[in-house]
Formats: structure tokens, C-alpha cells, sequence
């Protein structure tokens, strides 16, 4: 039991740093390129991460294995994360909102796990995807109403959500055979290369930036890219992998929260209605099957208690 808890404390790090990502970024706006922040904390957060690989002794990849984790932190760093963070940096963006939207990314998992995977696309999981698309409307019917620049924020943090569930998926392949740790130390520093080009291509410095946003950049490479995706696997070997998707169940409401506490954003009714129905679509996505078993055996043993007692 106490290790069981040790796990779920792992995964409330895990939540908490993660949910913090989008209120520190949007104090970053105009101090450093979207771009740019990439680059560094997922090249610091990597190297942290490889460090663990060292102090394992297994660094070893094939040159397949290379292709692919090369693949995954292109789709990873430099489309999902990217979107992401224009997404913040968009006139009008909230961070909730994008922090809400962005959440949705496991009801994409189940529909790349269906085309790509061929894992069955059940009722609930349709359901779900359907519900958590509501959600995603009522959010963004509330940006039509305030003018088009508004609705490119949410819009850019729906398509990063849609890369990261493809990643997520392809990326679960790579864990399987390398490893979580593996696949995301490899991922994170190809894809913070990747990036290099972009950058000397459009002539954005690479480390240098205002330097009054140092800490928050430490803090984004550091614990939100290094130590938050540490904890996330430590939670995942101790609680279980199931377990691991309370991360983007609790993230949400959390990101909304603090947004409104730190960066003293509104809650709009839209948003707090698209927020439960992400949620619930979440919810239907990843644990329908748990409940209808618990139902189903809670059911049984009444029937059974009914008899003895009749």
C-alpha cells in the first residue's frame, strides 16, 4: 500500500508541474521566440534524461530505432510543443483555454491506436471522442463570438493536441522496446535539433533572449521538461500505466486554475462547460470499461448477497 502512494505522490508531481507549463510560458511572451524556448527546454530536458540513461549504462540504440526516435521528436518538438506554443503566444490566448484544449489530447490517442495500432474503436471510445469534441466547441464557439484573432489560439492548440496524440502513439511503440526513458531522452534532444535549423534559418538567436524570463526558462527545462517527465515515469512503474492517464485527467482543471489565480484570467461559462464535457470525454475514453466491470461485479455479488439472504 505505502508503495502504491509513493506512486500516486510521483504522479502528483507529475500533475502539477505539468499543469504549471502554460501560466509560465505566457509570462514569457515578448521576452524570448516561441521557437526558441523549444529549442532550449527540451535540449536541457533531454540531456537530463540522458544523464539517467548514462547512470544506467544504456544508451545503446540500432539505426532503425534512430529513424524513428528522430521521427517522434520532430512530430513531438517540433510540431505539437511548436503549435503549442504559438498557441500561448497568439493575441487574446489564454492559457486555460489552450491548457483545456491541449488536455484533449488523449481522446486523438485513441483514434491513431484505432487507425494505426488497429486497437478496436469501442462505443465508449467513440462516445468519448464525440463528448470531448463538444467540449472543444462550446470553447471555441465563445472565440467566435469575441472576433477570429481570439479563435486562432484555441485553434493551434487543438492541432497540438491532435500531434501529440499521434506522437503518443508512435511513441508507445519506441517505449515498448527501448523504454520510456529512452524514448523520450533520444525524442527530445533530436527533436530540439531539429529545431536548429528553423532557427538560424529565420535568424532567431539561439540562447540569447531577454534575460529577465532566465528563471522561468530554468524552470520549464528543468523540472516541466526534466524532472516533471522523471516523476511521470516513476509514477507509471509504481502505479501502473492506467493509473498514468490521471495526468490530463486532473491537468484541466488545474491549468485553469492556476491561470486564474496567477495570471488573473476569467473563467467564462464556456469554458468551465467545455472543460467538464474534455473531461468527461476523457473520462468515457480511458475508464468506461473499468467502470462497467465494477458495475458488472458489484452487480453480481448484490444478486449473490440477494439470494442468500431471500
Amino acid at each position: 500500500m505505502k508503495t502504491e502512494k509513493n506512486g500516486y505522490l510521483y504522479l502528483l508531481i507529475t500533475v502539477m508541474l505539468f499543469s504549471t507549463y502554460e501560466a509560465v510560458v505566457k509570462t514569457l511572451v515578448n521576452k524570448i521566440d516561441p521557437f526558441q524556448i523549444n529549442f532550449i527546454r527540451f535540449l536541457v530536458g533531454g540531456l537530463i534524461l540522458f544523464v539517467f540513461l548514462l547512470v544506467k549504462s544504456d544508451i545503446k540504440i540500432s539505426m532503425n530505432d534512430f529513424f524513428w526516435l528522430v521521427g517522434v521528436g520532430i512530430i513531438n518538438v517540433v510540431l505539437s510543443m511548436s503549435l503549442m506554443q504559438l498557441s500561448l503566444y497568439m493575441k487574446g490566448a489564454q492559457a486555460s483555454v489552450s491548457a483545456v484544449v491541449f488536455s484533449s489530447n488523449p481522446i486523438f490517442v485513441a483514434v491513431f491506436a484505432a487507425i494505426m495500432d488497429r486497437e478496436k474503436l469501442s462505443v465508449n471510445k467513440i462516445a468519448g471522442l464525440f463528448i470531448g469534441l463538444i467540449g472543444i466547441l462550446v470553447i471555441f464557439e465563445d472565440k467566435f463570438i469575441t472576433g477570429f484573432s481570439d479563435f486562432k489560439s484555441p485553434f493551434f492548440a487543438l492541432l497540438s493536441a491532435v500531434f501529440y496524440g499521434l506522437y503518443t502513439v508512435l511513441g508507445r511503440r519506441l517505449s515498448i522496446r527501448l523504454g520510456s526513458l529512452k524514448m523520450n531522452a533520444y525524442s527530445f534532444i533530436f527533436g530540439s535539433v531539429a529545431l536548429l535549423p528553423l532557427l538560424l534559418f529565420f535568424r532567431i538567436p539561439v540562447v540569447r533572449f531577454d534575460y529577465s524570463g532566465l528563471w522561468q526558462v530554468v524552470y520549464l527545462s528543468v523540472f516541466v521538461t526534466g524532472l516533471a517527465y522523471l516523476s511521470y515515469f516513476k509514477g507509471l512503474s509504481i502505479a501502473g500505466a492506467s493509473k498514468g492517464s490521471l495526468v490530463f485527467f486532473v491537468k484541466p482543471a488545474l491549468a485553469s486554475a492556476i491561470a486564474v489565480i496567477f495570471l488573473k484570467e476569467q473563467m467564462t461559462v464556456n469554458l468551465v462547460i467545455g472543460t467538464v464535457l474534455v473531461i468527461l470525454g476523457i473520462t468515457t475514453v480511458i475508464y468506461w470499461n473499468g467502470f462497467k466491470e465494477k458495475i458488472a461485479s458489484n452487480l453480481k455479488d448484490f444478486c449473490i448477497k440477494w439470494r442468500i439472504n431471500k
